[in-house]
């Protein structure tokens, strides 16, 4: 005899025993606990809850993973963008004139309109310059590197841009590295007290 099949003491198979209701195992005097019927919709809520929770916590990582791949390649790209801005004004400025041969003034041209087109791209991935010569130092956005010794109306104003910064929406990507100026007669006090 299979074990399916195989009559326990009471006269009833294994699978009759468990085809039996329950209030019949109680009647022979056997303390059975009943067994709950399960709350399907109760588990539906719950696991729709805990599904959508995955899913926006899995659209949140993949938005975080995106920005952070871009602030990345930007960070990258801000050293060579820095160094043809520089070039341009250069040129700009040694070819103001129209002693210029058609060659510079082309030349220019080609940066511009490439510039342009990364300006165009820097703007629709929120990244813009950070302007600070001529304004009030500000810690959130600068690195101060040196003070210099300056006018009463340039104290505490960025005079001198070395390394530029830059923004991305809204968050300082890279800040900018500046010299400060500082008023002489507050130089010449600090220098007495020491």
């Amino acid at each position: 005899m299979s074990k399916k099949h195989h009559k326990h003491d009471d006269g009833l198979t294994e699978q009759e025993e468990q085809e039996l209701p329950v209030e019949t195992a109680e009647q022979e005097g056997e303390t059975v606990s009943v067994p709950q019927t399960p709350d399907y919709y109760e588990q539906y809520v719950r696991l729709s809850a805990e599904f959508d929770n995955f899913r926006k916590r899995t659209e949140r990582e993949k938005a975080s993973l995106l920005a952070y791949g871009k602030k990345d390649f930007v960070e990258k790209l801000l050293p060579a963008y820095e160094v043809l801005l520089r070039q341009r004004s250069k040129l700009q400025k040694e070819n103001a004139g129209e002693k210029a041969s058609k060659e510079m003034k082309a030349l220019v041209e080609g940066l511009n309109m490439v510039f342009g087109e990364l300006d165009k791209a820097f703007k629709a991935e929120g990244i813009e310059r950070i302007a600070c010569v001529g304004k009030p130092y500000d810690v959130q956005t600068a690195e101060a590197i040196a003070v210099i010794p300056a006018k009463a109306e340039q104290d505490g104003q960025v005079l001198e841009e070395v390394q530029m910064g830059f923004m991305m929406d809204g968050k300082v990507l890279r800040p900018a590295r500046v010299v400060v100026g500082k008023a002489e007669e507050e130089t010449q006090k600090t220098e007495e007290k020491k």
